[in-house]
């Protein structure tokens, strides 16, 4: 009796743990203020540093400016670095082409100095192993 209460209580307490975890706080955090609403703009700013600060009417609106000003930057800054993303998304196929074509090159010049120490048999073989090795670990999904 006392080892099926035991495992009953241990039970209820590793499950009451599992519901806990599966709380979504996403809601309560909706029920106080949309997401859109927790950025804080230079207005706002400008205001809470007013309120914590007690800054005078010049005060405020020379923060308020520079606030204004930093935000401009940072908004450029993002447009920027979003168009350079673009750029390099396109550069990056063009640089995976060339370096597809200097793998290729290597290869072949290393197959080439191969063939002259062992032979072009031998060469042959080592390819033909080297073909399968590779068609072995695409259709298995495994890397060696």
């Amino acid at each position: 009796m006392k080892k099926v209460t035991l495992m009953l209580f241990m039970g209820m307490f590793l499950l009451s743990g599992a519901l806990v975890a599966q709380t979504n706080n996403d809601t309560m955090r909706d029920a106080r203020r949309p997401r859109y609403e927790n950025r804080w703009t230079p207005e706002r700013r400008t205001q809470i540093m007013a309120d914590q600060l007690k800054l005078t009417d010049a005060e405020k609106a020379k923060v308020q400016a520079l606030l204004e000003k930093n935000e401009k930057e940072r908004v450029a800054q993002v447009e920027e670095q979003r168009a350079k993303r673009e750029e390099l998304r396109k550069d990056r196929e063009a640089r995976r082409a060339e370096m597809q074509g200097l793998r290729e090159k290597a290869v072949a010049e290393n197959d080439a100095e191969l063939e002259k120490i062992i032979g072009k048999e031998k060469l042959d073989q080592w390819k033909k192993y080297r073909d399968e090795n590779r068609m072995y670990r695409s259709e298995s999904g495994r890397r060696r």
